[in-house]
């Protein structure tokens, strides 16, 4: 074999591989909508829709719905859903994290493992998602970088 080939990597390193920061969000919780459940949540998204705010993160919850927006449109957001009488939270100053790494859905026990780190932390986790190549946080930004020191040490012992 040429030497020059001998130290090619073909396939990228298992585990997280690295790790990104990105603020600038708040999180809305709209509770407590009316029945039927499904239309009083696409009411609400398309009130969001028609201001011109962008959406990260949906997630339905039992009574209504939560989801991300960028920081700039958060006062947009509770003149909107206040207008709406929508009752709701929202929470300023959010970060995601994001821990990427190749087929982390096919690396068994991988999530737990970053999951576990950021838990054992002690910073207050509001959202998680995966997609088949990362893991998203979404926490205080005061309290991101914390995580994202903590997953980046772990690097390599996956």
């Amino acid at each position: 074999m040429p030497q020059d080939l001998a130290g090619t990597e073909f396939e990228r390193r298992r585990g997280a591989t690295t790790v990104e920061i990105r603020d600038g969000f708040a999180q809305v919780h709209v509770q407590e909508l009316t029945e039927p459940i499904h239309e009083s949540r696409l009411f609400v998204l398309e009130r969001i829709a028609q201001v011109g705010i962008s959406i990260d993160f949906l997630k339905l919850t039992t009574d209504g719905l939560s989801f991300l927006i960028p920081e700039a449109r958060a006062e947009l957001a509770q003149r909107c859903l206040s207008e709406g009488g929508h009752r709701f939270e929202l929470h300023h100053d959010r970060s995601i994290v994001l821990a990427n790494a190749v087929n982390m859905r096919d690396e068994e026990g991988l999530i737990a493992r970053i999951v576990s780190v950021a838990i054992a932390t002690g910073v207050p986790i509001d959202h998680l998602a995966d997609m088949h190549d990362r893991l998203l946080i979404v926490v205080e930004q005061s309290g991101a970088r914390q995580v994202a020191h903590a997953i980046e040490s772990t690097r390599g012992s996956e």
